[in-house]
């Protein structure tokens, strides 16, 4: 049961819920916030006082844990359940952040420290957290932070890299050798290698470009330069392509194998994700309660409004 608008707008409470929310420090935990409402249900006010109470107490025996970077990822896991879908590398580290902390948190409450050992409320939602050790054992160093895939995301990824940077460095090599000879008759814009769509190319001024054999890609902001793939490097650029597209591939099917994953667990990550930010919602209300000096109320029995019938 809850208060009504005008009951709300007395204890202004969207003021304070707005104050409270200054106290998160993720998404995922601001957004919990932002749907919290004020209730009349004793036993949800009595549970939400003692957690609080428990975090507290944890925060002050030195405990810590941190939210900061947590995203709400319900959206993300409701497209890992459609079939054939691939999340995006950067949709998947955020993801497994928010399962990590997960995990963090469950090692926490499995072994709290030694004043916790009597807290009951906080264990009691954090059963909602499942044992990720085998799922996270999946990612673990596959993802980089800024969202590159890891070359030991799978072997075969691990193999075409390999031979991407053995393939570019024989077309630098073809093309040092082709850029000295090109120097001494000062047909050369720049003495360098650069890239044009994917393709190993010089750099070559117009007036010249009759001298290099090859394919032009484009030229300088300034028309004074073109960019000459010469011809005999081609196949070896077309080799090199061809290693970029397998790349390319590879990639797709690593995401679409991670994504699955999620999907076949998709219900236990919601729910950590949930236990996640209720407890974000308490860390947020016992560091308010720390800074205002707050106190938990104490709550008078209900009145029987029958006893008054008289």
């Amino acid at each position: 049961m809850t208060l009504t608008h005008t009951s709300t707008g007395v204890l202004e409470f969207e003021s304070l819920r707005d104050l409270l929310r200054g106290y998160a420090g993720s998404p995922l935990g601001m957004g919990r916030i932002q749907h919290l409402a004020p209730s009349l249900d004793r036993d949800w006010i009595e549970q939400q006082q003692q957690l609080t109470n428990e975090i507290r107490e944890f925060r002050r025996v030195g405990g810590r844990f941190e939210f900061a970077g947590l995203l709400d990822i319900s959206k993300l896991v409701d497209e890992a359940c459609i079939a054939g879908a691939a999340l995006e590398t950067t949709q998947i580290r955020d993801l497994i952040m928010v399962v990590d902390r997960a995990a963090e948190w469950r090692e926490i409450v499995m072994t709290p420290p030694a004043a916790m050992k009597n807290w009951s409320a906080v264990p009691n939602i954090s059963e909602g957290i499942a044992d990720f050790t085998a799922f996270l054992r999946e990612f673990r160093n596959k993802i980089q932070p800024d969202g590159t895939l890891e070359d030991r995301a799978s072997p075969e990824l691990a193999r075409i890299r390999r031979e991407i940077d053995k393939q570019k460095r024989t077309i630098q090599e073809s093309l040092r050798g082709y850029l000295r000879r090109l120097a001494e008759g000062g047909t050369l814009q720049d003495e360098l290698v650069t890239i044009r769509g994917e393709r190993f190319v010089i750099p070559v001024k117009v007036e010249q470009k009759r001298r290099v054999p090859g394919v032009v890609h484009g030229s300088s902001s300034s028309g004074q330069t073109v960019f000459v793939e010469p011809i005999e490097t081609i196949e070896q650029n077309n080799d090199l392509v061809r290693l970029l597209d397998e790349e390319q591939a590879e990639v797709h099917r690593i995401l679409l194998e991670m994504t699955r994953r999620i999907g076949e667990n998709a219900e236990a990550i919601r729910n950590a994700a949930d236990v996640l930010a209720e407890l974000e919602l308490q860390f947020a209300k016992a560091r308010f309660a720390e800074d205002y000096s707050c106190v938990p109320v104490s709550l008078s029995p209900a009145r029987d409004a029958a006893s008054g019938a008289d």
